[in-house]
Order: structure tokens, then sequence, then C-alpha cells
């Protein structure tokens, strides 16, 4: 099954609005294809959807952290890969991918964006993925 890594961004926009995140993550709900996050997604996913403007409760963001833990496969995360020279904050979705053995990383993040791929993980857009999914290329 193919396995993907999907990022902070591509997460928050999926709960927080009905568009095209939300129908990928659906998708991972429903095992067309494997969701690979790591503790450190989880903790920043939290972080976020935990600021004032998302007006979500510590309750509500809990649920959604384990609602994730079951759904996703959350790996231990040991590399320390410098793949994002110009953010190395996004290297933590690069070190989940890398060590989660996933084969796409979904992103909106320019940066990341920016590499196409790296030791062989493809990196694309919320967009692309879903045409790739629709597709019969990867079945």
């Amino acid at each position: 099954m193919l396995r993907v890594a999907l990022d902070t961004n591509v997460l928050v926009s999926a709960l927080i609005s009905d568009g095209k995140s939300r129908e990928l993550l659906k998708m991972g709900i429903v095992k067309q294809y494997a969701i690979v996050i790591s503790d450190l997604i989880l903790k920043e996913l939290a972080l976020v959807l935990s600021r004032p403007k998302f007006k979500t409760s510590q309750d509500e963001v809990q649920r959604v952290i384990v609602a994730l833990m079951r759904t996703a496969e959350v790996v231990n995360v040991t590399s320390k890969l410098k793949a994002v020279k110009e953010d190395p904050k996004d290297d933590m979705i690069v070190d989940t991918a890398y060590d989660g053995n996933a084969n796409m990383i979904v992103t909106g993040d320019s940066h990341l964006l920016a590499l196409n791929e790296y030791r062989e993980i493809k990196i694309v857009t919320v967009e692309k993925m879903i045409a790739y999914l629709n597709s019969n290329t990867h079945k």
C-alpha cells in the first residue's frame, strides 16, 4: 500500500475547512493509502490547533489527536536529516516520511515543494496527490 506522510498544514486545512485536504484525509481514513505520522507532527498539530484563531477547545484538539493516532501509523522518528536549508523546521516532515518508509509527502509548504523529491520520496501538493489516487497508476 502507498505510504504517505501528511504535513501539518494539510492536516490543519483538512480539519478546519471542507475542501481538497479533507477529501485527501478521508481517502486515507478509508485506506486508499496509509497515513504516516509521528509524535513530532501530532505535537505540532496540537499546538497549531490550540491557537486562538482556530477557536478549538483542548478537548476537541485531544479528540483529533486520538482519532489520528487510531487511523494513521505513528512512526518513531530517529533521523535528523538536513533536507530543507531554507526552513530547517520543515525537516520534521522529511524525517517522519523517511523513518516511516513513506513513498510521498503531501504539503502546501513552498520550501518542501521546491525539493520535488528527497531520497526517492516524492513531495507533492494535495491536488496532485488526489489526482494520483484517482488515477489507476498506483493500483
